[in-house]
């Protein structure tokens, strides 16, 4: 009986075995253990004539006996003296080497054991296909290098997979003097998986290292946070939402060094070659909230024979941040200010943002402003803009104007119902009318967390929102007149679901609305009711203002536009991103917070309203003394709009809220609270109502 024995692979192992026939274009393998399979031709490695033995046991026995005589030999070759006599660079076949180089080059066991001993030492041959490199002195000592490169990075993993148990078991682990540096690396990389979780290369490491899943994303961030905190490295939730986006207090030496030559610029003087008015003499004033220190815009208002003007002061940042200026590329990279409840971001070193640039009362600034020219009925007749220097009387809160309109002080109240005239005009042409509801925190005392409702509607914040929705429309007919190309926003129509009862508002569950995007070309914004739209008020808070303040500048200035429509697009793009996770951001700080708050008055009963239904049984609902949107499991009859609910469970480390429908036997007033809030504010229509306030 013939017999072909052969070298193959199975499970990345080099095995014996003898071939007994061919089937369907597959060979059957006879291993030197286990059963016969078939076997595809390209796992033979190498096959030879051998023995003929008639009784298929005895061949069995046979291949067991001299697979093991032949991996011995494999072993006794000396492949150093085999490299020594090849020249670096030359390839040679396995009948090469057997021929040049074997005292029996026939010999197929004699040829499996030399091919054994090329496949198991790589450092002096390279296999490429079916022949064998020389390596160069070079090569070699690349693939030792190499190999002590496998070997560290085995010892690590070993090493790093005992660090990882010891934190899984709440403790740090002994770190010897040694160990100290590759711990900190360790600890470092840890923390960047953190952040970046499925972005992260590491990912299926550090989930195998700490048995955590991806998809799970906040048990995983509070199992990780915890193994940070065991090994010293403590980093709050909140902070690891904000590395996540990229978020940072502090500014480069180069940006820092900018803001000290822009700290010397004279005022008076743009670099677009615009004349600066001396409008000092001005009664101007800022209005926005109590903590504000970055005020980018203000207001001046006088009577006159014919009517009224209104003039609105927007802070000059164009004229001294230009496109080739560090401080460019650093509001570039931040797109906008990003304001939390614990701290404010801003897009430009504060020395900047809230001083030089800052409407600060009693310091001379240098603004753009808008002056518009109202007749006796209150209607729009005439607008100008132009470059000035102002020096603002007071910055005033929401709430002192607030009182101001009430107590009808004629310079507040005529403004005011300047205001309610063009939100008219804007209600005529088809603006939604929509409440805006914000909580404000108290976390001074985090262990006692208080609410504070604010209803964004008041007279003082109506009046600032539609001056700033007028200087922005000002300046897209200003762009659109003069066909500038600018950073518009646009909105495309929206369509009401049903029917609505007479001075009942429409939420964003009665309406099909998309949101506004940024052309470069002027187009409706719907929402607004406006016939082009674009954001210039905040240039200090947001880039794509300060980037529209330039087109403008240029513009007036009758100089070259420095922006190319390509550039234009790109900041575009990346502006409506970041905007948006900024957005997101805020949102999720502030909630994680009010879930806070939820778990020190847990015993509290709290009015919902149902915001949407599911067809899983669960419902989307908000709890309205906190403007909270909430997943919840609950049973809710169709009649049901607003009814009470309980606190199940609150678990603010993983932003959870579990809360059941209050029966009649445990209702509890809700008046016995201080704050009463109602109205419905989701994610998506907070995000439309910020685009419409731009506040």
């Amino acid at each position: 009986m013939e017999h072909h024995y052969c070298l193959f692979y199975k499970n990345d192992k080099l095995q014996f075995g003898w071939i007994r026939e061919v089937r369907k274009s597959k060979l059957v393998v006879v291993p030197e253990a286990g059963k016969e399979f078939n076997c595809a031709s390209s796992r033979v490695e190498y096959s030879w004539k051998g023995k003929d033995i008639a009784v298929e046991k005895e061949a069995v026995s046979y291949i067991a006996i001299k697979s093991a005589w032949t991996r011995d030999v494999s072993t006794k070759i000396e492949l150093e003296v085999i490299h020594e006599l090849c020249e670096p660079g030359e390839t040679h076949t396995l009948d090469d080497l057997a021929d040049n180089f074997l005292e029996e080059p026939e010999n197929g066991w004699l040829r499996a054991a030399l091919l054994i001993r090329l496949k198991t030492d790589q450092l002096l041959f390279q296999q490429k296909k079916n022949q064998f490199l020389a390596r160069s002195p070079e090569e070699i000592q690349e693939v030792k290098d190499k190999e002590i490169k496998k070997q560290e990075a085995n010892e690590r993993r070993i090493r790093e997979s005992e660090w990882a148990e010891s934190l899984l078991n709440s403790k740090k682990p002994d770190i010897s003097p040694d160990e100290e540096k590759d711990w900190q690396h360790f600890i470092h990389r840890l923390r960047n998986f953190l952040i970046h979780l499925d972005r992260s290369q590491e990912k299926d490491y550090f989930c195998s290292l700490f048995q955590c899943q991806i998809s799970n994303t906040d048990v995983t961030e509070r199992r990780l946070l915890n193994y940070l905190a065991f090994a010293d490295e403590t980093m709050s939730w909140g902070k690891l939402i904000l590395a996540r986006a990229s978020v940072s207090s502090e500014f480069e030496d180069e940006i820092m060094e900018a803001t000290r030559s822009l700290m010397e610029a004279d005022i008076w003087k743009s670099s677009f070659g615009i004349e600066t008015r001396d409008q000092r003499n001005l009664e101007t004033y800022t209005i926005d909230n109590i903590e504000t220190r970055d005020f980018d815009d203000a207001l001046s208002y006088e009577k006159t024979d014919h009517g009224s003007i209104v003039r609105i002061h927007i802070s000059d940042v164009a004229s001294f941040i230009k496109k080739d200026s560090p401080l460019f590329s650093a509001a570039s990279d931040r797109i906008s200010s990003l304001y939390t409840v614990k701290n404010v971001f801003p897009m430009l070193p504060p020395v900047l943002s809230e001083d030089f640039f800052s409407l600060k009362e009693g310091i001379d600034k240098p603004v753009l402003t808008y002056e518009i020219f109202f007749d006796e009925e209150g209607h729009l007749k005439q607008t100008d803009i132009y470059r000035s220097i102002i020096n603002v009387n007071k910055n005033c809160s929401y709430e002192e104007i607030d009182g101001r309109i009430q107590d009808e002080e004629v310079y507040w109240k005529d403004l005011s119902n300047i205001c309610i005239l063009r939100r008219q005009y804007r209600i005529d042409n088809g603006s939604l009318e929509l409440d805006r509801i914000e909580v404000k925190l108290d976390i001074s005392d985090p262990d006692s967390i208080k609410i504070k409702a604010v209803r964004e509607n008041t007279p003082a914040s109506a009046m600032i929102q539609e001056l700033a929705i007028l200087a922005n429309h000002i300046t897209a007919t200003f762009a659109k007149e003069n066909g500038l190309t600018c950073l518009f926003r646009n909105q495309p129509p929206y369509s009401i679901k049903k029917d609505l009862e007479e001075n009942v508002k429409p939420t964003l569950k009665d309406i099909n609305i998309q949101p506004a995007r940024i052309s470069l070309e002027p187009d409706n914004h719907s929402a607004l009711g406006l016939d082009c739209y674009l954001h210039v008020t905040s240039p200090i808070r947001r880039f794509l203002d300060l980037i529209n303040q330039g087109i403008i500048l240029a513009k007036l200035g009758d100089r070259e536009i420095s922006y190319s429509s390509d550039e234009l697009l790109i900041w575009a793009k990346r502006g409506e991103e970041i905007q948006r996770e900024y957005s997101q951001i805020e949102r999720k700080l502030l909630d994680h917070w009010k879930i806070k708050y939820l778990a020190q008055n847990s015993d509290e009963l709290y009015e919902v309203q149902v915001i949407r239904q599911f067809r899983n049984g669960k419902s989307l609902i908000n709890i309205l003394r906190l403007q909270l949107i909430i997943e919840a499991s609950i049973n809710i009859s169709p009649e049901d709009d607003v009814f009470q609910v309980a606190i199940d469970r609150v678990t603010p480390e993983y932003n959870r809220v579990v809360v059941r429908k209050c029966k009649e036997t445990d209702q509890k007033s809700a008046e016995d609270s201080d704050e009463e809030m109602v109205g419905e504010n989701t994610e998506s229509q907070q995000t439309l109502i910020q685009d419409l306030c731009d506040v």
